[in-house]
């Protein structure tokens, strides 16, 4: 009896623990209106602060743990611009830092997205904050009570060409300083008098070339005193040429990697360089190498804007790099090895990783809601300024969805990463690292299997046809799609809308006017002419009241919204959108609020569409507006089209999800009632 009891209580046991490590581990329920939680059981995802852009600072011991905690800034669009304090939380079996973000951190330089400066810790201690003002260093201490830094000197550098862009500081063991300097060689990128809105901009000349500059940067060091209020010597160029590296240095920092007192130093450039440089015990400097992955080829950071930070590594020793830009932050871990040209050799970069995360997609994502794999549950398709087009599964239900990390897409074998370079870009080469991808998921050959229509910052259309099978999704390279026998081109950064209009496949895309245009499938590669899509009144419907860069950037999507059996669309604007004209039309007229959620309704017909001026989507009766860049909404159909719920991207990467019952539409005169 004693036995079958002691069994009996091992078997309550085991249950209550098991319902425990249930309850623990349920995906979390999504909230109406808020954003949407990361669906791991650990929820564990891309660490990303809520802005377009991450800035990783300096490190500290902060909360004691047994790896240092993270100061990161971030840029002025998202929802938490500022300085902000990240907590180590732990490390996984794969050595990748964990962390959680703890504490908003208050600064001299609060209007200046982002701060250019440092954070380092001192010998004793002490935590500075050390920024850059022109040729001036603005010295801060942390006070951990008022969780700020607060000014207590300036020492103004001499000997400096220019004025410094980036800043990096060591502290050596006669307590002196080393501070290292990015220095660019004066030269302007844009030599463009006008604004690049202006209709006549011209990025480029008649010969297909940037019509600027590209400007150079080169390392520079000096030495202040322990107390940081003497310069000690005359800046010195540690690069051997004046211009050593095209578009700047974004980002110092230097690095316990060779073994000595004396660091190397990183320093991240625009295009994804990390570029290493190395002063021997003599104070010569060698020649600036380049970071190399393990099969020896230089690092390219996955986005624009590498801006790297040393992080101990877990053997207490030397530092691995946390590397942000646009976009999350990435973990480069250190192999301890080096090429047989002296270029440090580090892994290849992975997420570093934040507890309780929400869904990340990269900045400016483009969402689509489908049974990507076939397995009966709803997905998510996406792409970004980065330029992947990422699958985020569901292990959850339809009922409950549980969407994991996102997973780039490959076509052909190949990941799906857009790259306009040198000429692509409307805006100059500049951007040569930003996709922009705008995918669509549509049956687009009528086989069953889902496939990607897709536009990008380049403005050239494509498609990707599945090759796979309903479980085993498989894309072909990508193929233009042609109009009247020219490949498909309109304004840039348009999610292109794609479905069954009265049985047939159409196409709705902006044309060279910056109007929403209407073309019908004739195959798989070919489009042909449907016209310009009209209001009700006969006009045409414009997208934006800017011209140039300022156009394009709509997200469109055909669906029967109000379930009146008539297509309507679905249209998420930047915030600068004028739909459907460019005095009158939303959000733009209404002041420029935001980012808004449009939807045009047909007062037509499929076979003959026609649409009423627009209405903004509500949340619980106010508007939707979400910041600068375009939002881009997806129908979420998880209880059926009936009862479609919405989900809408923001700029800073994260998803909100908004149930059907608490959406409305509201005209523009009952907006301006509600404002007033």
């Amino acid at each position: 009896m004693r036995i079958l009891l002691n069994r009996a209580v091992l078997m309550m046991s085991a249950f209550l623990m098991a319902a425990a490590d249930s309850a623990v581990y349920a995906a979390p329920i999504w909230e109406s209106g808020q954003q949407i939680p990361v669906g791991s059981v650990d929820q564990v995802g891309p660490l990303a602060p809520h802005a377009v852009m991450s800035v990783p600072l300096g490190s500290a011991s902060i909360f004691g743990g047994a790896q240092p905690d993270i100061f990161i800034a971030t840029t002025k669009y998202g929802t938490e611009p500022g300085l902000w304090l990240y907590r180590w939380v732990k490390t996984t079996e794969a050595g990748v830092p964990v962390f959680k973000k703890a504490q908003s951190i208050a600064h001299p330089f609060e209007k200046t997205y982002p701060p250019r400066g440092c954070v380092v810790t001192r010998k004793d201690g002490a935590v500075l904050g050390v920024w850059l003002s022109g040729t001036t260093l603005v010295w801060t201490t942390l006070d951990r009570k008022a969780w700020r830094f607060t000014e207590t000197h300036r020492l103004a550098l001499e000997g400096l060409p220019r004025g410094a862009e980036s800043i990096g500081l060591w502290e050596q063991a006669d307590g002196t300083w080393k501070v290292y300097l990015g220095i660019g060689d004066g030269t302007p990128y844009r030599t463009w008098k006008g604004s690049s809105r202006d209709p006549k901009y011209q990025p480029y000349t008649g010969a297909g070339l940037w019509h600027g500059g590209l400007p150079y940067v080169a390392l520079y060091t000096t030495t202040v005193s322990a107390d940081g209020k003497k310069q000690l010597d005359t800046p010195i160029r540690a690069s051997h040429r004046d211009r050593d590296v095209r578009s700047g240095f974004n980002q110092i920092t230097p690095v316990q990697i060779k073994g000595t007192d004396v660091p190397a130093i990183v320093a991240g450039s625009a295009f994804g360089g990390l570029h290493f440089f190395h002063e021997a015990e003599d104070g010569t400097w060698s020649p600036r190498r380049l970071a190399a992955q393990p099969n020896g080829i230089a690092h390219r950071h996955p986005t624009i804007y590498p801006r790297p930070m040393a992080y101990l590594a877990a053997d207490g020793a030397t530092n691995d790099l946390l590397v942000g830009g646009e976009g999350g932050v990435y973990f480069y871990r250190f192999t301890g090895e080096f090429s047989a040209t002296d270029q440090p050799i580090f892994a290849d970069p992975v997420f570093a990783l934040e507890a309780d995360a929400k869904l990340y997609g990269g900045t400016l994502p483009v969402p689509n809601i489908v049974d990507w794999d076939g397995d009966g549950l709803l997905d998510m398709v996406a792409g970004n300024s980065e330029g992947l087009v990422q699958f985020f599964k569901n292990t959850g239900s339809n009922e409950v969805p549980a969407f994991q990390p996102g997973e780039a897409l490959h076509a052909g074998g190949q990941k799906i990463h857009v790259q306009p370079g040198y000429r692509l870009d409307i805006q100059g080469p500049g951007e040569a690292r930003w996709g922009y991808t705008c995918p669509t998921v549509v049956d687009w050959n009528d086989d069953g299997l889902p496939d990607i229509v897709m536009s990008d910052s380049t403005a050239r259309h494509h498609v990707y046809l599945n090759t796979g099978t309903k479980t085993a999704p498989q894309l072909a390279p990508a193929h233009p799609l042609y109009y009247e026998g020219l490949d498909m081109h309109g304004t840039w950064r348009v999610q292109p809308a794609a479905a069954k209009l009265d049985g047939r496949m159409a196409y709705v895309a902006l044309d060279k006017d910056d109007q929403f245009h209407l073309y019908w499938q004739v195959d798989v590669y070919n489009l042909l002419d449907g016209g310009k899509l009209l209001l009700d009144t006969g006009e045409p419907i414009f997208a934006n009241f800017l011209s140039a860069g300022g156009t394009g950037r709509l997200k469109l999507s055909l669906t029967d919204w109000d379930r009146d059996g008539k297509t309507d669309i679905l249209v998420g604007t930047p915030r600068h959108g004028s739909v459907p004209h460019p005095e009158t039309g939303l959000p733009q007229s209404l002041g420029l609020p935001g980012s808004a959620v449009l939807l045009l309704k047909n007062t037509g017909s499929d076979a003959e569409p026609k649409f009423a001026f627009p209405k903004l989507m509500a949340f619980q009766g106010k508007p939707i507006f979400l910041g600068q860049h375009a939002c881009g909404p997806a129908v979420a159909p998880f209880r059926g089209m009936d009862n479609a719920d919405l989900i809408v991207a923001e700029e800073e990467g994260r998803f909100r999800f908004y149930k059907r019952e608490d959406l409305s539409l509201i005209e523009v005169e009952d907006y301006v009632k509600l404002a007033e």
